[in-house]
């Protein structure tokens, strides 16, 4: 409090302090929230909503791992949904190559195998750009020719002379004129016969109806191949999971998965000894192009070269996921 007039303090010092009205401190405190609260006050929930996830995460996979007997959830329909679709994304070794990663440090960065450049590899495709484009630049910067689709945004600016943008979706049964198939998109470029691309795919869900109309001659004229799949947990319902295994069996069938990246901003599901994210990055190799090279579980994940996709969050422990124990 603020020495008044005939205080011993005033007295003391022979000085006498003015006194703020009250109406002056309101404003002062309002002008201060609005200089400083916004942007401290912002941070302070982030920092406290990353630290509550940080901590949530285990406990609830714990719980969901505990909650029934391993022997028993084994015997349920759910289990063996669960095991037949993270089986066919089970990464393996390729021996004589090696991981890289490429793009931003969090979402938007994919890990590939070293082989992403000429001449295994002249032009990329990526589909489903937002408001990132870390990964198409590092990619263009191997000196691989870029096509980038997304009919959302505008076009980016300031892309590199390598990488070409259409506002364009890529789709598979469903149609619209904003949207084309793979196959359709390959042969307006050029590429119908081509063998040496790469392809990269993060659209929100419609890799699903891409993956059950596009026939495997188009899939395989792709050396790697890195898909965001969205909904993953979609394969535990009876109505669903048919055709999202014969989705992930037809890309198996021509390619093998080399490395895998649960999106840490999905809790994982626990069936068992299982674990299912709900979204999961998988990067996968043309089989043809691996021949008598792939060799045993890779893993475990993440790998020392994997990020969060959200900064400061934790990464989702997949171990040597869609292996058994043992193997």
């Amino acid at each position: 409090m603020p020495a008044r007039a005939g205080d011993p303090r005033a007295r003391k010092t022979g000085k006498t302090k003015p006194v703020i009205p009250r109406s002056i401190k309101q404003l002062l405190a309002r002008r201060l929230h609005r200089i400083i609260g916004v942007d401290a006050v912002r941070e302070a929930i982030a920092e406290a909503a990353a630290t509550h996830t940080r901590q949530m995460l285990p406990l609830v996979n714990g719980l969901r791992y505990a909650v029934e007997p391993i022997a028993e959830l084994k015997r349920r329909p759910e289990y063996e949904r669960c095991e037949r679709a993270i089986t066919l994304l089970a990464p393996r070794v390729i021996a004589d190559a090696q991981l890289m990663r490429l793009g931003g440090a969090n979402d938007g960065g994919y890990v590939m195998l070293d082989t992403l450049r000429p001449p295994a590899v002249t032009a990329a495709y990526s589909f489903g750009i937002g408001g990132n484009t870390s990964w198409d630049r590092a990619v263009a910067d191997l000196g691989v020719d870029v096509f980038l689709y997304d009919h959302t945004i505008a076009a980016p600016a300031n892309l590199p002379s390598r990488c070409r943008f259409k506002p364009l979706g890529i789709t598979g049964i469903q149609k619209a004129p904003q949207l084309r198939t793979l196959h359709e998109c390959l042969a307006a470029n050029g590429h119908a016969s081509r063998h040496d691309l790469a392809l990269k795919m993060d659209v929100e869900g419609a890799e699903w109806d891409v993956l059950a109309e596009e026939v495997s001659q188009t899939l395989e004229q792709f050396h790697q191949i890195v898909i965001e799949f969205h909904d993953l947990a979609g394969v535990l319902d009876p109505s669903r999971h048919d055709a999202m295994i014969a989705a992930l069996a037809k890309l198996a069938a021509t390619h093998q998965p080399v490395h895998v990246h649960a999106n840490c901003m999905h809790v994982p599901i626990w069936i068992g000894d299982l674990v299912l994210p709900p979204v999961l990055e998988v990067t996968y190799v043309r089989r043809r192009d691996v021949a008598g090279r792939i060799g045993g579980p890779a893993g475990p994940f993440p790998t020392a070269i994997d990020q969060p996709n959200m900064p400061g969050w934790p990464d989702v422990y997949l171990g040597r996921f869609g292996h058994k124990a043992g193997e």
